[in-house]
């Protein structure tokens, strides 16, 4: 009876819900249309963000954020302005009518409902970003590829902010990028994606090089080098470590000083500047060539304030003395008068000390001038005009920065909305009012200065309206509430669970999961956890802790760039560790020695039971990635990212061939069954099939996109490359392409081919294993569970599959059976890269990308009783490679 009543009351209740939401529809698609009509245009529409709401026509965020209350109009803030006309602001046609404001009101009285069901966005995680960057590098020259860099907005479109919210961000960076560049043209950001959440410059748009964006990196707090063979594609066509960062931290800090500066390349003093600009300001003083405008009161300085305009080579250069509190005791004690203070601009108007015989005392100032493009740049001074990060509170403040400092960059374009802010002149009201305060050469020389506001203001008209049309090519637009300090003012806010757990790629409920399993998390951030928040300034410095919790991969450390090409556009090998570093192993087959490719230059031949190198093979100019042992055991193959693969007789310890044909990264190298001839795979889209005596070429397979990894057939047939978008079967004896298995879910990073040629195991950088019966159309087996990208595969048949990945773990697994992950070892306190069965048929071995090895006995795990619950399919004795 409990239940009929409750399923009863569930269907009652649902339909009443039903009408309800029916009668509410068309309420919300009312207020929306009224808000649409006569609000987006400022609060949306191409990003504008008057009032900081660029958000007008999602009605769910008005009530989040409060702009609504539910059942309240009077209660809400966005009604009230509505009703009593002041928005949209008076001057602003079409108004809303009497109509249009009842079916808001209405609308709140009903409770404010959505005009539809909110959907959750798709999320784009770091895999997503790295594929689409590697895209759009490969519809790029080659040579273009390394000027290349990006911005990702991903993090905030997974926080649900809409697009016309997005847009804000993209006009910002659109903004600041145009406004740090010395390039004669407005050039813009590019979208890379479907959903514009990854914006590319180009280096060369704004005159940036190398040392540029290193600067920016050595401010970057997030830096993570994802350890996926499409992130490292990227690093390699870019020729940048990091050639991504976020898009609002950038605004954020790249629109402040120091970095503000060092982007823009500004000297240290004022006087380097006016050089830099073709601006001789002592020598326009004295041939009376500026203009002034003198005032009390400006709303950033607390007292006098003078601007002064020069022309410059691009265009214009103001710039402003500012002055000190006058003191209210000064006195003349040898005459026996009060003295007027020479802080005093009304009483001293001619300039500065060194420019005039009675010279004004000034406590320092701005410059804004024009950039090549059209924009502007700023610059604070003190009185001696050395540079200021920040400009002194005692003089001026700005209200809107947390610490109300004047901060060089975003504070001078908060205030600066519309470029030269006009203001009117009082000086020469001064002089006209008190003609006997000065002697007649003085007033003179004020009057030439200080033409009047007929002409400054005008002068000011003129440099604005320059500017506004230049801000709209960036897709900004001149209003009070510019877009660089509006989105610097939304990446200070304190970050709370959703913003912090989509800036680490995680759900929300996973990421609240997360915390409360780490004591180090849950100590600095554990408030997010129970709907708190922490500020930005706590989140940064907690963010080494969570990437190294939540395994998001290596901190970047901007110290440990290496040396950059001869253009200083990128490094030399971006792919360069120090210290021990594994980047793939390759085993003997008793287990007992290994090769190790190293991102120091070296291939390490390597003692695994005594933990020590046999030899050190050098030679290679750049880190290596790829190496193979010889069926004798006699040589080792391998591949740099200095475009090279050689061989190694492991005798001497000599190099003995080489093979340089390749154009970059060399990431998979094996030998044919033989050991005579090798083949190796490049990030240039190239497999070529070469002799091991003397590195002459055979064959070479080209356009295949970059090749991450290739494994052999024992029995000599085939050679199985791995590339982002497919695993493709070449010939072995002249490079035919075989068969291709496309349509893959995430780009390929690890493939190996079983002992009796007939299997084929290929491992991608979402974790997934998938298993192909040569000849097969579509894998036989799927295997899941690693957390991260799969780094190491070997395969000893159909059923036993042994894979190591980037979340630390080795797994064997049985892929006939119903749960076919039959072990997952977790002593490995780094990437898997290397993992093999060995010929006694009881043991595996593993190595990391710190130099450990670690040997397991897999027999009790192969010989539990669970039963298969797949046959393995009959394998025939010939394979169809291709259809016919």
């Amino acid at each position: 009876m409990r239940t009929a009543l409750l399923a009863a009351f569930a269907l009652f209740g649902s339909t009443a819900c039903v009408g309800a939401a029916d009668d509410a529809k068309p309420l919300a698609q009312r207020a929306a249309a009224v808000l649409k009509t006569h609000c987006y245009r400022c609060h949306g529409q191409d990003g504008s963000v008057e009032g900081a709401v660029n958000y007008v026509t999602d009605l769910s965020k008005l009530v989040a954020r409060k702009k609504v209350v539910p059942n309240d109009p009077k209660g809400s803030r966005l009604f009230r302005r509505v009703d009593d006309g002041t928005m949209p602001p008076p001057d602003e046609r079409p108004r809303p009518s009497a109509a249009e404001v009842a079916a808001l009101k209405k609308w709140i009285e009903a409770g404010a409902p959505a005009a539809e069901s909110a959907h959750a966005p798709t999320p784009i995680d770091p895999a997503d970003v790295y594929a689409a960057v590697l895209a759009d590098l490969d519809t790029l020259d080659r040579r273009a590829r390394r000027f290349q860099r990006y911005f990702t907005l991903a993090h905030l479109h997974n926080a649900g902010l809409s697009d016309e919210e997005l847009q804000t961000y993209r006009n910002a960076l659109a903004k600041l990028v145009n406004s740090l560049s010395w390039g004669s043209k407005i050039v813009n950001p590019v979208a890379v994606d479907a959903a514009r959440t990854v914006l590319r410059i180009d280096l060369r748009w704004y005159v940036w090089d190398a040392t540029t964006w290193n600067r920016v990196l050595q401010e970057y707090p997030y830096g993570v080098l994802d350890q996926s063979v499409t992130a490292r594609a990227v690093a390699v066509g870019t020729a940048a470590k990091l050639p991504v960062v976020r898009a609002d931290w950038f605004v954020a800090t790249a629109s402040r000083a120091p970095l503000y500066y060092d982007v823009l390349q500004l000297p240290g003093n004022l006087a380097d500047l006016e050089k830099l600009l073709r601006v001789d300001s002592a020598e326009n003083i004295r041939q009376e060539r500026v203009t002034r405008v003198g005032f009390n009161g400006s709303g950033v300085s607390r007292f006098n304030r003078v601007l002064e305009r020069h022309d410059s080579a691009q265009g214009m250069y103001w710039r402003t003395y500012d002055f000190d509190e006058p003191q209210a005791n000064l006195v003349d004690r040898a005459n026996g008068g009060l003295l007027p203070d020479r802080r005093n601009a009304f009483a001293f108007p001619l300039g500065p000390a060194g420019l005039a015989d009675n010279p004004f005392q000034h406590a320092g100032g701005e410059a804004i001038f024009a950039l090549p493009n059209g924009l502007h740049a700023f610059y604070l001074a003190n009185a001696a005009n050395a540079r200021l990060d920040k400009g002194p509170l005692a003089v001026v403040s700005d209200p809107k920065r947390p610490d109300r400092a004047v901060e060089a960059g975003v504070s001078c374009m908060s205030c600066h909305t519309s470029g030269i802010v006009p203001k009117a002149d009082q000086v020469r009201d001064h002089l006209d009012k008190n003609p006997k305060a000065f002697k007649r050469e003085e007033a003179d020389v004020v009057r030439a200065l200080y033409p009047g506001n007929d002409i400054t203001l005008k002068l000011m008209e003129a440099d604005a309206n320059r500017y506004a049309e230049v801000v709209a090519k960036t897709g900004a637009r001149v209003s009070r509430f510019e877009a660089v300090s509006t989105v610097t003012q939304k990446y200070e806010a304190e970050v709370d669970l959703l913003t912090g757990a989509s800036e680490v790629g995680l759900p929300p409920a996973e990421f609240r999961d997360r915390i409360s399993r780490s004591d180090a998390l849950a100590k600095h951030i554990g408030s997010l956890r129970t709907g708190g928040a922490v500020t930005r300034q706590i989140w940064v410095q907690t963010f080494a802790d969570l990437a190294r919790e939540l395994q998001l991969g290596g901190l970047y450390q901007a110290n440990l760039n290496g040396p950059t090409l001869k253009d200083n556009t990128g490094e030399l090998d971006p792919l360069e560790a120090r210290g021990d570093s594994a980047n793939q192993w390759a085993f003997a087959p008793d287990g007992r020695r290994a090769l190790v490719a190293s991102g120091d230059r070296s291939v390490r031949y390597y003692d695994i039971e005594a933990r020590r190198d046999i030899k050190r093979l050098v030679g290679h100019t750049a880190s290596v990635w790829a190496v193979a042992l010889s069926p004798d055991g006699r040589f080792a193959a391998s591949g740099s990212m200095d475009a090279t693969a050689r061989i190694w007789d492991l005798k001497t310890g000599l190099e003995s061939a080489r093979f340089g044909d390749h154009t970059s990264l060399v990431g998979a190298v094996a030998f044919a069954p033989n050991g005579r001839w090798v083949v190796s795979g490049s990030f240039d889209g190239s497999v070529a099939y070469w002799n091991a005596v003397n590195g002459q070429p055979g064959w070479r397979a080209e356009k295949l996109g970059p090749v991450t990894a290739l494994a052999i057939d024992p029995q000599g047939t085939f050679v199985a490359v791995a590339t982002p978008n497919a695993l493709v079967l070449l010939n072995l004896t002249d490079g035919r392409e075989l068969r291709r298995y496309g349509k893959l879910a995430a780009p390929l990073s690890a493939v190996a081919v079983s002992p009796n040629g007939k299997w084929i195991a290929a491992g991608n950088d979402l974790g997934t294993v998938h298993v192909w019966l040569v000849g097969d159309e579509k894998p036989r087996f799927t295997l899941t569970g690693h957390e991260g990208g799969v780094r190491s595969v070997a395969v000893r048949d159909g059923r036993w599959v042994l894979t190591g990945g980037a979340d630390r773990t080795l797994r064997l697994w049985d892929a006939t059976a119903a749960k076919p992950e039959r072990a997952v070892l977790r002593k490995h306190a780094a990437a898997v890269t290397g993992a093999a069965f060995l010929v006694n048929g009881t043991q595996t071995v593993s190595g990391d990308d710190t130099l450990l090895a670690l040997p397991w006995k897999i027999d009790p795990f192969i010989n539990a009783p669970t039963e298969p619950q797949k046959e393995l399919p009959k394998v025939p004795d010939r394979i169809p490679y291709a259809r016919p």
